[in-house]
């Protein structure tokens, strides 16, 4: 099957979607597919090179770049209207790529390039990973013409349904991991002697984003807090933060220096690449997935999130917020949760996990049953189970 994967968003990226669409749109060539990954060109793109080197993958589909008007770019043109002007401009583009080029099926992750994608005619898949605010009869209208829905949580689809989605369109698949990246990794003194952390104390490790969409704060300072929480009480434990952007890092580490964490108890380390990844989670003795208490849709519905599938592909115990999303992977058998947004509850889960080695043991190998099902090949076999497809 010909397959274009149609993307919003400046490819490769730092952020962690970037890689989501590249193991996609491998999965769906090691399913036997031709893909071919469309994007737009943007000038401002902090992430250069190669895309498979940079996310330490083997090639295997191709790319096509789009030339539009990048107006992001322009000093006369305000931030907001500047994005929906790049977007307008993206989607005619669109319109001319797909009316020169054949191709079987168009797959996207994002409604904003859905209206090209429809009315080319072909059968069109959407994956969701946010609901739109605005517009939604409009929105509901474009999904009830895809081919599949695919929600990455059950509380989204239900939205999805209560919104006036066919429910019959509307699949449910997370997110995934490649566990073979994890296969062969450093041992955990050979990765911390690697990263330069400290052998004598455990290290409680967060590896992933410090925020979504630049603005929503996805609990590091909950984290921070527990990190203090535990000095305090004479628990010495190493925090380790591995993430950006480089602005979010500075203002968590003024956050941890004003609640008396020091160099000695903590590190933020900035991005790494994504292949460095597995190593970085073998130097970890705790993997924390931290989350606020809020109400926010992003931590309610709509998250998937990557660096708990890697946390249990890494083998590594898990202290996890317990928000409804990860409920959908993981459950007390996996991870140990804690109350989100609490700090004393996240503090009492590490110290949990590492006063209890056998039982953080179990939970390894819980997790790692887990993820068996929930590969980046199994994934897209699943979501493309059933899909009808006729000559184009």
């Amino acid at each position: 099957m010909r397959i274009a994967y149609v993307t919003h968003t400046r490819f490769p990226t730092e952020k962690a979607h970037g890689y989501q669409v590249a193991q996609v749109c491998d999965a769906l060539v090691s399913l036997g597919n031709q893909v071919t990954l469309v994007a737009p060109t943007v000038r401002r793109n902090a992430a250069k090179g190669d895309p498979f080197r940079f996310y330490g993958m083997q090639p295997s589909f191709s790319f096509e770049y789009l030339t539009n008007f990048d107006a992001l770019t322009s000093p006369f043109i305000p931030g907001k209207i500047a994005f929906s002007v790049s977007m307008w401009s993206y989607r005619r583009r669109l319109r001319q790529f797909l009316a020169s080029h054949s191709f079987d099926l168009l797959y996207a992750r994002s409604p904003v390039v859905l209206q090209p994608l429809i009315d080319s005619g072909r059968p069109v898949i959407l994956e969701l990973h946010a609901l739109p605010r605005r517009d939604r009869r409009h929105f509901k209208a474009l999904c009830n013409r895809c081919q599949r829905v695919v929600a990455l949580t059950y509380p989204m689809r239900d939205a999805l349904v209560a919104l006036g989605v066919e429910s019959a369109l509307v699949v449910v698949e997370g997110d995934a991991v490649d566990p073979e990246r994890f296969r062969k990794t450093l041992s955990s003194p050979g990765a911390k002697r690697h990263w330069n952390l400290p052998q004598e104390i455990p290290v409680v490790g967060y590896v992933g984003s410090l925020a979504t969409y630049d603005r929503i704060q996805k609990g590091v300072d909950v984290l921070i807090h527990a990190l203090a929480s535990l000095k305090k009480s004479g628990f010495p434990v190493f925090g380790w933060i591995v993430g950006g952007p480089k602005h979010w890092e500075d203002h968590y580490r003024r956050l941890a220096y004003s609640h008396g964490l020091t160099e000695g108890d903590i590190r933020f380390q900035g991005q790494v690449r994504a292949r460095e990844i597995p190593d970085a989670l073998a130097a970890c003795d705790v993997c924390a997935y931290p989350a606020p208490h809020s109400k926010h849709a992003f931590f309610q519905r709509d998250t998937s999130p990557l660096k708990l599938f890697e946390y249990l592909a890494a083998s590594r115990p898990v202290v996890c917020a317990d928000i409804p999303p990860v409920r959908d992977i993981v459950d007390d058998r996996s991870v140990r949760f804690f109350h989100p947004g609490d700090h004393r509850s996240m503090a009492g889960a590490i110290r949990q996990v590492l006063e209890h080695p056998r039982e953080a043991t179990a939970r390894k190998r819980a997790g790692l049953s887990v993820v068996e099902g929930h590969t980046w090949k199994e994934r897209m076999r699943r979501i493309f189970k059933g899909i009808r497809i006729t000559n184009t």
